[in-house]
């Protein structure tokens, strides 16, 4: 297109914000802009779709926010848009507290980097499309790794009614291949009431840090697989986040993340998109278990 090759955004801008083009090409070219134009023309564009949580071949707010968050800040307007480009550049490392008024820290705390890589993480967004594709997949390659992974011993233990389940249950709204339960017991006795293959699978103890990935990517909130033209990682970072809250009881969510005990579970027939995590609180006497998995 010349316009394209000519680098007149402002009137590429004008098109996909127009009624010319179709929807698909209007919301193409915002794709475009928000790669290539500079910094004001490429919030523009990202700006005509603030409600936008899926799209090809990405949701345009964390398009844009490939940029450092310096050279978008001075151009962001929209309230929501603002807050999920800084929250995606949190997720890529930078420190934005105190940038942008939000429920959750503008900071990966440790727990969260530890295991968290941006470039791995974190589509690649180019003109014409994407690179990158997130399955959630715990404990795949962990157990292997682990030395000590075990059959679960027979147990049993009755659910109990708690407020994070349902929370947990729709992180991957609407897809809900998702699984939750809540218990008075251990994490490894909640593991052992829920797993399937009981027998067979091998679990082992992990630390929440190394789900976190997982749980993000699962968070998304679409499909089997979080990727790059669906729910972006912001959203998976809040909703994980949002859980977290409540499963604290009230204690600060860091707090509460480094006194858990968590139980990972791998059964021989699951290859991908599946988790399967117990997070036992032994300070509230609490344990939450999800499984999850999908097919194509």
């Amino acid at each position: 297109m010349l316009l394209i090759e000519e680098g007149r955004w402002a009137d590429l801008l004008g098109l996909a914000a127009g009624d010319v083009a179709t929807p698909e090409e209007r919301r193409e070219l915002a794709h475009m802009i928000a790669v290539e134009a500079p910094p004001a023309l490429a919030v523009a564009a990202a700006e005509l779709y603030p409600g936008e949580v899926v799209g090809f071949p990405g949701p345009l707010w964390e398009v844009v926010a490939q940029r450092p968050w310096h050279d978008l800040a001075p151009h962001l307007t929209h309230p929501r848009v603002r807050e999920l480009v800084a929250q995606t550049r949190v997720l890529h490392g930078e420190d934005l507290r105190g940038v942008v008024p939000s429920e959750i820290p503008l900071l990966l705390e440790s727990w969260e980097s530890a295991h968290w890589d941006p470039e791995d993480d974190i589509p690649e967004y180019h003109s014409t499309g994407s690179a990158g594709s997130h399955i959630w997949c715990f404990p795949h390659w962990l157990i292997e790794n682990l030395p000590g992974g075990v059959p679960l011993s027979p147990a049993s233990a009755d659910p109990i009614e708690h407020p994070a389940v349902t929370v947990l249950e729709n992180l991957n709204e609407p897809h809900k291949p998702i699984r939750a339960y809540a218990f008075r017991t251990t994490a490894w006795e909640a593991a052992a009431t829920i797993a399937a293959d009981r027998e067979t699978c091998r679990a082992a103890e992990v630390s929440f840090a190394q789900a976190y990935p997982h749980l993000v990517h699962l968070a998304t909130g679409f499909g089997p697989y979080a990727v790059a033209e669906e729910g972006g990682q912001a959203l998976g970072r809040l909703a994980v986040w949002r859980a977290l809250s409540l499963m604290a009881g009230g204690d600060p969510v860091t707090v509460f993340v480094e006194r858990l005990r968590c139980v990972a579970w791998h059964r021989p027939a699951e290859q991908m998109c599946f988790l399967n995590l117990t997070i036992e609180d032994p300070v509230q006497g609490l344990t939450w278990a999800l499984t999850a998995s999908a097919t194509d």
